[in-house]
């Protein structure tokens, strides 16, 4: 179908294009009945604006980007869904664009931001030095990048996240409080983070003077939370299991390996939480539906979100001024939400000291 353009919609009420935009634009120098007479005119021929041309005209498109890994996780989705809603009250449209976990997409997400003149983008990157040069030069030259929950990442920029070493620290303490010292470790493999994580289950071990085992620490690959890893996750986990000092308790680092462990554990016939304790990371919304119930580490998504946007909304309005800006790391409040499948955990519900 042919786009009509704002020279026929003029000709059409006998106007010039001008008066056209400007109105669509709520210009005040346009009246209210000319405006009212057009819009009614534009939705009854279900006009769509040419953003694309209108971006090459003014330099801006208006648009921000999310970029993260997995749109099918629930705490990525969640966040893109509370920018969203932050966002309809502003004149910023979103567009949202995922990696897969995998650096090849990741720079081509970022070139498309390039092509697109997006005017922000906000991104949970794949590794800590992931796509590092493309992501300078769009800093630099292109528009301001916000990184949330991989913070690890060597960019310069502000950084939004949470204290993975402190909550995994104390989750790990919780289970040793509760006689489980024994503890895997469960860890998407290559991802931000992971180095920040195993320092807080170390630390935690060693205060408690307990040894590290290596063996304890399970890495597991996926591309997507859909890819079928559960044959992996069975072996890895089993062998454990089948060794002279079998573990009694479980964290894992993703609400994807959460869910799957939990099904994999109800096959080899481990009893939750008698036999094993676990624990979960991101506050899945089938937390409480699961049997038993999951606990987990809950993340602050919505606090995320609102500090994300306000960051970068406050770097456009200085975009001119690359050197204004003394980057800052902003640790968010997490908290451990007890439920059935830590039931000899102590229930008492510490949380990292909030730290803006």
């Amino acid at each position: 179908m042919k786009r009509v353009t704002l020279k026929e919609i003029g000709k059409q009420l006998n106007l010039s294009p001008g008066t056209i935009s400007k109105a669509l634009n709520d210009s005040h120098e346009i009246g209210e009945e000319t405006k009212k007479m057009i819009l009614a005119y534009t939705q009854q021929i279900n006009y769509i604006p040419n953003f694309s041309a209108k971006s090459l005209k003014t330099g801006r498109s208006n648009t921000l980007a999310i970029i993260v890994p997995f749109i099918s996780s629930s705490f990525f989705f969640d966040f893109y869904e509370d920018i969203s809603l932050i966002l309809a009250e502003t004149n910023y449209k979103l567009i949202l664009l995922q990696t897969f976990n995998d650096e090849k997409k990741e720079k081509e997400a970022l070139e498309l931001c390039v092509q697109s003149n997006i005017e922000g983008i906000i991104i949970s990157p794949v590794k800590n030095d992931s796509s590092l040069p493309l992501l300078k030069y769009i800093m630099d030259q292109i528009c301001p990048v916000i990184i949330f929950d991989r913070i690890s990442h060597q960019l310069e920029t502000f950084k939004i996240g949470i204290q993975n070493n402190r909550i995994i620290y104390q989750a790990t303490a919780e289970m040793i409080k509760g006689g489980r010292e024994n503890i895997i470790l469960l860890l998407c493999k290559d991802i931000g983070g992971n180095t920040s994580r195993i320092k807080g289950y170390k630390d935690a071990l060693f205060n408690f003077s307990i040894p590290f085992k290596q063996e304890n620490v399970v890495e597991i690959s996926y591309s997507s939370p859909k890819d079928d890893i559960d044959a992996e996750l069975e072996s890895k986990i089993g062998a454990l299991l089948n060794s002279a000092t079998p573990p009694n308790a479980l964290l894992s680092s993703t609400d994807t390996l959460s869910l799957k462990v939990l099904h994999i554990l109800h096959k080899l016939e481990i009893r939750i939480p008698e036999d094993m304790n676990l624990i979960g990371f991101s506050n899945t919304p089938f937390a409480n539906s699961l049997n038993p119930s999951l606990t987990t580490i809950a993340q602050p998504t919505r606090l995320m979100a609102e500090k994300s946007v306000e960051l970068l909304l406050h770097m456009l309005k200085k975009r001119n001024k690359k050197n204004y800006f003394e980057f800052e790391t902003y640790f968010l409040d997490c908290r451990i939400e007890h439920r059935k499948s830590t039931s000899s955990v102590s229930a008492k519900n510490e949380t990292s000291k909030r730290t803006i």
